[in-house]
């Protein structure tokens, strides 16, 4: 008890040394702090972007279409029947089902032509899983039974096309051949996920499956779900799927955020480095201080072996004095990264 009361009465000597290495702490600490809740935040609205504007929690589709699924090819597609949308709409914890028919497509305006990804919707469905209907700028998303399209702000604005104008999407059907698409434009999305900007055209489902002759076929479900029970409803949907003798497969948003999950990652993994780096600047400046003042207090050192002191109370004193540095540190850092 000696050892300990001492080691914490020498805090109050070198005062300016001690209050340096604590500062010197403290910014570590604050800055591990800040950055971590930076990158979480950062993550987390990465995720949500996914979540909410392309993927939602879970999609459906065959494996063979989902290891092409990005070549947006008309093959395995899914053929819609009442029995099967049934037997996902009635999942529990599954909130809403967006039948998705992607494609690619050239979208002209009368002069210029670009390549974009064509997306058919039921739109009553579509709003029930993502969120693409709250960030319409002008205009609106076509209504039920409309033949009109949505595109994003960045690809209007590159193409100088606004609300009303007619655009044509030049498109392969399912036999290889040439088709159009005629289209009013019913609203311009800016929306927090680039991609629906910069090079997605929304139109009715019922208007590209019969431009690309797939009948009612569409090329995957995107499901919205109960946050955090997507694996158990996975796992739920592949016994229904398997009990009804259906191919299909149910895969979480990770799988196709894999990429995106893994530069986070990396991000996280770098920024820990350089912020470990300052941490371990600090662990220096207590040993520092420690070694500096073992030297100063040689003879102090002296008096207490000749009072009796062991050699490991003597340590322990040095030890309490380091660990109320680093604590005193930790704790200042831990303030200012609440009140940051």
């Amino acid at each position: 008890m000696f050892s300990f009361k001492l080691g914490l009465k020498n805090l109050t000597r070198q005062k300016r040394r001690n209050i340096l290495i604590i500062f010197v702490i403290a910014f570590a600490f604050s800055s591990y702090l800040l950055m971590d809740s930076i990158m979480n935040g950062m993550e987390e609205m990465s995720f949500d972007n996914i979540k909410n504007y392309d993927t939602g929690n879970i999609q459906v589709a065959y494996p063979e279409y989902w290891e092409d699924k990005d070549e947006l090819l008309l093959e395995n597609l899914i053929y819609l029947n009442q029995d099967m949308e049934e037997s996902i709409k009635n999942t529990d914890g599954v909130l809403g089902m967006s039948p998705e028919l992607r494609f690619k497509a050239n979208l002209n305006n009368g002069i210029d032509e670009v390549a974009v990804r064509g997306v058919g919707i039921s739109i009553e469905q579509y709003n029930e899983v993502f969120a693409t209907q709250n960030y319409v700028v002008e205009g609106s998303m076509f209504a039920p039974g409309e033949s009109k399209a949505v595109i994003g702000t960045s690809l209007a604005e590159l193409m100088d096309l606004k609300v009303n104008d007619y655009i044509t999407l030049l498109v392969r059907t399912k036999e290889d051949t040439f088709n159009t698409i005629d289209i009013e434009i019913a609203g311009l999305v800016r929306a927090p996920n680039p991609m629906i900007n910069n090079g997605i055209v929304f139109v009715p489902l019922d208007v590209a499956q019969e431009a690309l002759n797939v009948d009612n076929g569409v090329s995957l479900f995107a499901l919205k779900t109960v946050s955090g029970e997507e694996d158990r409803i996975i796992k739920e949907l592949a016994e229904r799927f398997k009990n009804k003798n259906l191919d299909l497969k149910a895969y979480s948003w990770k799988e196709s955020a894999a990429s995106v999950i893994a530069l986070s990652a990396a991000k996280k993994g770098g920024i820990g480095a350089v912020l470990s780096v300052v941490l371990l600047i600090g662990m220096l400046g207590i040993i520092n201080n420690v070694i500096l003042s073992a030297l100063e207090r040689t003879e102090e050192i002296g008096m207490m072996k000749a009072l009796g002191m062991r050699e490991w109370e003597i340590v322990f004193v040095f030890m309490v004095e380091a660990t109320g540095i680093g604590v005193l540190g930790g704790l200042a850092g831990c303030l200012l990264g609440y009140a940051g």
